[in-house]
């Protein structure tokens, strides 16, 4: 094999080595197994016959030289999505976008999205997936999805992503539990709790997490009811399982009723971002870049 005949899985690996600094995050970005970026990178440097990169203990870095091509790549990169986009419009294809969503946006906010985006968007095909914040990131990373919306407190490297809008979490329980006479609670009382939380990778566990983890005593804290989803953990507290932290969109018809009340934390601060995120290696496509302005534009009003 020759310089020429490097595809875009050449050029791929050269431009996600120059954004994640080692062969193991290049290759998590390109969703391959270690040894088979590394294959490729040598098979690449042979037909080059020079190296590409530095290995290290701490990583490999792109040479010199290396840099070089890998600026070159994303334009090749850049150039193949323009193709892509094109070709689509050339066939009159309105092209189709895979989204997974976090719980919250999906259950509460992606509906309203959809139903405007068939109106407005009619010859764009869309999926949507759904699971935590975590697992997000992950399908954005293997390459199964195209766009990705989370709620948790921090965006994993090799992502780009766009604030949409504020989202509040409330402390929850039954009319009948004893905080809720009060309705406040202080911040150490609500750490030592039993509480109804979500799974582990959830954008909401992670926010409430870390704003309790400065008010727990000792060093594990107490034991947590886990649950799967937002109505799962509703349902947990009004049955008495103990106090929840959930996002007030998920919540709020069971505020109206009284079914549950919201309890006041002073100076506890429950609050996120709600993010649309995709993978930094490729340009932004047409069907994500037309979604992400019809969302923007709900939200702006």
């Amino acid at each position: 094999m020759t310089v020429r005949d490097w595809d875009l899985r050449h050029f791929r690996l050269l431009d996600a080595l120059a954004e994640a600094g080692s062969i193991g995050a290049a290759a998590r970005l390109l969703g391959l197994a270690q040894p088979n970026a590394s294959r490729l990178l040598d098979s690449m440097e042979r037909s080059a016959g020079f190296p590409l990169a530095e290995r290290s203990a701490r990583g490999s870095r792109l040479t010199d030289r290396g840099l070089v091509l890998a600026g070159l790549a994303s334009e090749v990169l850049a150039a193949a999505t323009r193709v892509t986009h094109a070709a689509d419009a050339l066939a009159g294809q309105g092209g189709s976008l895979h989204i997974c969503s976090s719980l919250t946006v999906a259950e509460h906010l992606m509906p309203g999205w959809l139903a405007t985006a068939r109106q407005r968007l009619p010859s764009l095909s869309i999926t949507l997936d759904v699971g935590n914040s975590a697992s997000v990131f992950e399908r954005l990373r293997d390459g199964s999805v195209d766009l990705g919306f989370v709620e948790g407190p921090t965006i994993e490297t090799g992502f780009h992503y766009l604030d949409l809008l504020r989202d509040d979490l409330v402390v929850v329980v039954p009319a009948s539990h004893p905080w809720a006479g009060s309705g406040t609670v202080g911040a150490e009382e609500l750490a030592g709790a039993t509480l109804v939380v979500r799974e582990a990778g959830s954008g909401t566990r992670q926010v409430a997490e870390r704003a309790l983890a400065a008010h727990t005593r000792g060093g594990t804290g107490p034991s947590r009811l886990e649950v799967g989803s937002n109505a799962a953990l509703v349902a947990s507290v009004a049955a008495g399982l103990g106090p929840g932290v959930v996002s007030r969109l998920a919540v709020s018809s069971e505020l109206q009723t009284g079914r549950l009340v919201a309890v006041t934390v002073p100076g506890l601060v429950l609050a996120r971002t709600l993010r649309a995120v995709w993978p930094s290696r490729a340009p932004l496509s047409r069907e994500t870049g037309e979604f992400l302005t019809l969302v923007r534009s709900l939200i702006d009003g």
